[in-house]
């Protein structure tokens, strides 16, 4: 890997010469307002498209249908930005609701023309199969809500995820920092405002001054996407634990609040350089952030902006596979990375310390003083009615009963409904069954369906390579009637290399390598990402193109070691990592049902990505031991 870290302006990529003419998304240069409005043409300008990411849109086209006429239908997809996952009330989801009603119809998921909401890992809403002519009107309705599409795209601080309902436990209010942080890494408003024609209302809102002011932008933005997020606090009995339902460590920056003893938050711990996506076309890798150290509350933001801007000043902005924070971490270090942001903000970090992070799903009933809270679980956060129940309708039928709910989107793609009282929770249960929550096809959902996720992938992701979200409930429903409904090992699937459901922090998990084919990552959990199945003294990979028609086969192999060696582990992922996976490879090639697929796959980049992480990442947590405290 050769980053070109500070990158000369005359080494620039294209990207970067287009972001750079809008002075950081303060003027219209490259005509966004006329191009949306251009209805003569389907699709945008390419530099338009680039620069309307920021605002929250992507152009897309209908994969399956191009695939087989090789004509593309142009559709577009609009994610709205909800720092912390909410609070959503029930007035806003309405107005969400018919917004997908109104714009989002499409045959792509059910087999017959209906709306969805898509819920996503970065507690955002994405709106699919918008048509072009649409387009500014439902920006401009979303506006409305009070919530925006800034931010939700684009190489800028993206969406902030926080644990929705930490604040329930009285501890620490992962939502409101969350949205606090949001605020300050907003982009400039005024061209967006012109562009959509927002209303005064929403226009004051997104106006609003905010006390702890703005972080600067570049002309040419950031070279990469950015994210953060912020862990949350319960508490059990008389015990604390940080709830990491966010994944924090799968961030750029990572925010872990430390609680005292006596149940106050007096510090935080930050990680730094995650990030899951990968390029098949270079030496790339999956990484969890590292430990960097603590910060006092008063520091926090300073210190943000600190880590926000040496990716800003130093990211490769001449290779867009190699820009994100991520490579500035490991090829520099945690040294490296601590002097410089006590050159830029000042602050000198605490000492690492460790931290114990649980991960909850937020699903099903708990009760927080006279007040209930309802985790609804969203199958790859598609909100629809299907043969998982009317999911999306009983959402709405909700909110239209009940005025004073709150909503919350979870990092795994779930919804949450909270501020239930005792007297309507029997009402909401009733609700439930009629609706047909709980059961597919009639049978009760899984653990394995529960604890599993998908990207979106086909037919609307550009970058996918073949289905996802679609494929999943199939695959589950196949190893269900195998037997393996209640199996503790969960599955991720993605579309493509960017792995948007993280399928790497998943024992096993699945990434898409050609249509209808999936490269196994095996190991994955809340300590170390999964990893193709190398032969490092072979430089090889297995499994790197498996037809969907035998993933069932696998996975039931792989499920098969992982309870013959069980003992071995807390977690299925480091189970899978003690064995090694020259062992797996052995056992896979002895099974019956899949040592036919377990032919070696010359991949040098793939490989040479990953022999470079094992490389970079021992020499960081060296570095971290210097700063930890015993």
């Amino acid at each position: 890997m050769e980053p070109q870290f500070k990158t000369d302006p005359g080494n620039y990529t294209e990207e970067e010469k287009i972001k750079a003419k809008t002075r950081g998304l303060k003027e219209d240069t490259v005509n966004v307002k006329n191009s949306l409005k251009n209805l003569t043409r389907e699709d945008l300008e390419n530099e338009v498209s680039l620069i309307a990411k920021s605002f929250g849109i992507y152009v897309e086209f209908h994969r399956e249908k191009a695939r087989v006429s090789q004509v593309k239908d142009w559709i577009y997809m609009i994610r709205v930005s909800i720092p912390g996952g909410g609070p959503i009330s029930s007035r806003q989801w309405r107005m969400f609701d018919d917004i997908a009603n109104k714009y989002t119809i499409s045959d792509a998921y059910t087999g017959f023309n209906q709306p969805s909401i898509k819920l996503t890992t970065r507690q955002d809403i994405q709106f699919h199969h918008v048509k072009k002519r649409d387009l500014v009107n439902a920006i401009r309705e979303i506006a409305e809500t009070g919530y925006f599409t800034l931010n939700g795209c684009g190489d800028n601080v993206r969406n902030t995820v926080g644990c929705p309902i930490s604040s329930y436990y009285g501890i620490f209010n992962s939502n409101g920092l969350a949205s606090k942080i949001a605020r300050y890494f907003r982009l400039p408003s005024n061209l967006y405002i012109q562009v959509f024609e927002l209303s005064e209302e929403a226009s004051s809102t997104l106006r609003e001054e905010n006390p702890e002011g703005h972080y600067e932008y570049a002309d040419n933005l950031l070279p990469r996407k950015f994210k953060i997020g912020i862990a949350g606090v319960m508490k059990i009995g008389e015990d604390y634990y940080v709830d990491d339902c966010i994944e924090a460590r799968s961030n750029d920056i990572g925010i872990v609040p430390l609680v005292s003893r006596n149940g106050k938050i007096e510090k935080y711990q930050l990680y730094v350089g995650g990030g899951m996506g990968e390029n098949n076309g270079y030496p790339t890798f999956s990484a969890l952030a590292l430990p960097l150290g603590t910060v006092s509350e008063d520091d926090l933001l300073k210190v943000l902006d600190s880590i926000v801007r040496i990716q800003q000043d130093w990211g490769d902005r001449k290779n867009r596979h190699w820009a994100r924070l991520k490579y500035v971490v490991h090829k520099f270090g945690i040294i490296w990375m601590r002097e410089k942001i006590k050159e830029y903000s000042g602050v000198e970090l605490g000492p690492v310390v460790k931290v114990n992070l649980i991960r909850d799903l937020h699903l099903g009933w708990q009760k927080f003083g006279d007040k209930w809270v309802f985790g609804i679980f969203v199958e790859n956060g598609r909100l629809i009615d299907n043969q998982n129940g009317r999911i999306k309708s009983m959402a709405r039928y909700i909110a239209d009963k009940f005025e004073n709910l709150k909503f919350f989107i979870t990092p795994n793609q779930h919804l949450i409904i909270s501020e239930i009282s005792d007297e309507d929770k029997h009402e909401i249960e009733n609700i439930l069954r009629e609706f047909g929550y709980g059961l597919r096809n009639g049978k009760h959902y899984s653990r394995l369906r529960t604890i599993s996720s998908a990207c979106v992938g086909f037919p609307t992701c550009k970058m996918s390579f073949t289905d996802s979200e679609r494929f999943l409930p199939k695959l589950i429903d196949e190893l269900e009637g195998r037997g393996w409904g209640n199996s503790d090992v969960s599955i991720g699937v993605s579309g493509c290399v960017a792995q948007c459901s993280r399928p790497a922090l998943h024992p096993i998990g699945w990434v898409g390598s050609g249509y209808e084919l999936y490269m196994l990552k095996i190991g994955g959990d809340k300590e170390r990402v999964g990893e193709p199945l190398i032969d490092y003294n072979e430089n090889v990979i297995y499994l790197y193109q498996v037809p969907a028609s035998r993933l069932a086969d696998v996975n039931e192999a792989l499920f098969q070691l992982y309870e013959m060696n069980k003992d071995l582990g807390k977690t299925p992922g480091e189970v899978f990592r003690k064995l090694g996976n020259n062992k797996i490879i052995e056992w896979l090639k002895s099974h019956e049902k899949v040592k036919d697929l377990m032919k070696p796959h010359k991949f040098d980049k793939k490989v040479e990505g990953y022999t470079e992480y094992h490389r970079l990442l021992s020499m960081r947590l060296e570095e971290v031991d210097k700063f930890s405290e015993s």
